[in-house]
């Protein structure tokens, strides 16, 4: 008999947790696990076309509203969705980085049979104060607690539920993020690149978190060094007219390349010379296991937890570095065309592609 499991995690917005909860649902054994998904404060989200098309346009979404927006008609949708509901599902999969998410699984969890696994995907986040509020309610609640680094371990539950923990890594389908010269030289040519430019590149939404204005200081100080460099920022989000104003302000607009949201993301790594990350903290970012499955060298900030570096390719350095500092190591990285594409099977052996992460989770539902 198949196991049901609702995942509640998925937003509008493309990242690191939705990529994560659309890999796990593609790659998993329709046999014996089947997924639904409960989304809040929107009424579509990403992927849910091709989830749709993976169950054969069998309809598996159900849309309620934000409890930060409108806590009564949250309430209310919550308390019919779990009346109707939720006596059919073995387990409630909270994917998250906030503790406060717990709200649209507690008190349910206490009324019907099914179990609680919350799962932290990050490092750090926006209300520490809030999170720690509720902190306590998810450590109640929880039947089962994963994390994809300690970081995020601690960020979730806290450093004294370290051992209640299960790791389980961010998987990618190495197949998928495996160097393509063709690739590279279609999506160089598409914005007028040769192959003479070096091409910095970053994936990730416009928020305070992905640090993009550091991302712009190192950016002008490796134009200083190599002129011949192009900055490609991936993403969307609420500081993409600031950022967009502090690059015209350096006189870099024809420099750096707004591409707004891309479902090739594969491509770009291709096309990409070195991969760029001083986020503000992370928990394991799926992008950067992407980066060096794609054989880049990578730049991270050591607020990412270190088990981000899994090749030899992974640079860690210090946020209080300057971003001179950052640019003379950027400058002085390369990576051989020949080579890139050995690294997608390095990423596999060291135990980071999405089959391993989906059998590990499955494990986690057998027991």
């Amino acid at each position: 008999m198949k196991k049901r499991i609702l995942v509640i995690g998925l937003t509008e917005r493309m990242g690191g947790v939705e990529t994560f909860i659309y890999n796990t649902t593609k790659f998993s054994n329709q046999n014996k696990y089947e997924y639904d998904f409960l989304v809040h404060g929107t009424d579509h989200t990403v992927f849910q076309n091709e989830i749709t098309e993976f169950y054969n346009g069998k309809n598996h979404f159900y849309f309620i509203p934000s409890f930060k927006k409108s806590p009564i008609q949250a309430i209310k949708a919550l308390f019919s969705f779990y009346k109707k509901n939720g006596n059919k599902y073995d387990f409630v999969h909270l994917e998250t980085g906030a503790a406060s998410e717990v709200v649209y699984v507690f008190p349910f969890c206490l009324f019907n049979r099914f179990k609680l696994i919350s799962h932290s995907h990050n490092g750090g986040g926006y209300s520490p104060v809030i999170n720690s509020l509720f902190r306590p309610i998810i450590n109640l609640s929880s039947s089962i607690r994963l994390a994809c680094s300690a970081e995020a371990s601690n960020w979730l539950f806290g450093s004294n539920n370290i051992d209640k923990v299960k790791i389980i890594n961010n998987g990618i389908d190495t197949n998928r993020f495996k160097f393509n010269a063709v690739a590279r030289k279609r999506i160089r040519d598409q914005y007028h690149i040769n192959e003479n430019t070096f091409v910095i590149g970053h994936i990730g939404r416009f928020s305070e978190q992905k640090n993009h204005k550091f991302i712009i200081e190192i950016f002008s100080e490796i134009k200083k060094v190599r002129p011949n460099s192009k900055l490609m920022l991936i993403g969307v989000g609420e500081l993409q007219p600031s950022i967009k104003k502090l690059v015209k302000s350096l006189k870099l607009n024809t420099d750096v390349i707004f591409c707004n949201l891309k479902s090739n993301t594969q491509d770009y790594y291709s096309t990409f010379d070195v991969f760029l990350m001083p986020s503000l903290y992370e928990g394991l970012p799926v992008v950067g296991i992407e980066a060096q499955s794609e054989g880049l060298p990578c730049f991270f900030s050591s607020k990412i937890s270190n088990l981000i570096k899994i090749t030899d390719n992974a640079n860690i350095l210090l946020l209080t570095d300057s971003a001179e500092k950052w640019a003379s190591e950027i400058v002085l990285s390369s990576a051989s065309i020949e080579n890139r594409k050995d690294y997608a099977g390095i990423v596999k052996e060291k135990g980071f592609s999405i089959e391993s992460t989906v059998r590990e989770l499955e494990k986690t539902y057998e027991a």
